[in-house]
């Protein structure tokens, strides 16, 4: 009767685990940059005089205590910064939140005109990207 009992014990840890039940891997979904606080939608292309831009995005299975990053790239301006050059990066530690935001506010000169690119990661392994540009 107990192998029987330890039997059944042991096959409903197996089933639990290998259904992942019990361990999801983290993941982002509906990011989106936009020009206005609490967009639904993204935008890909912004103007150099674009005040700011804003980034919301659902975080879903990152355990309590993980490190969020978001950072915030010129991929290519032209030579006005390095190619890839981080503009900025913002640090968060999940808590019982689902949701991540972030701002970048424009440069006193404007915007350069260029590719850019924003990338999320949880514990240093980036899981979304969003490219845009600024015309």
């Amino acid at each position: 009767m107990r192998s029987l009992i330890a039997a059944v014990a042991v096959a409903l840890f197996t089933l639990t685990f290998a259904a992942g039940a019990a361990f999801a891997a983290p993941s982002f979904s509906n990011i989106v940059i936009a020009s206005a606080e609490n967009a639904t939608e993204s935008e890909t292309t912004f103007a150099t005089d674009t005040a700011e831009l804003y980034l919301s995005a659902n975080l879903a299975d990152a355990a309590s205590g993980a490190k969020v990053t978001i950072s915030w790239i010129s991929v290519d301006s032209h030579g006005v910064a390095p190619a890839n050059y981080k503009i900025d990066e913002v640090n968060l530690t999940v808590t019982n939140e689902n949701i991540i935001t972030s701002t970048l506010t424009k440069p006193t000169n404007g915007w350069p005109v260029g590719t850019y690119r924003t990338d999320l990661a949880v514990d240093g392994t980036v899981l979304g990207s969003v490219d845009f540009e600024v015309k």
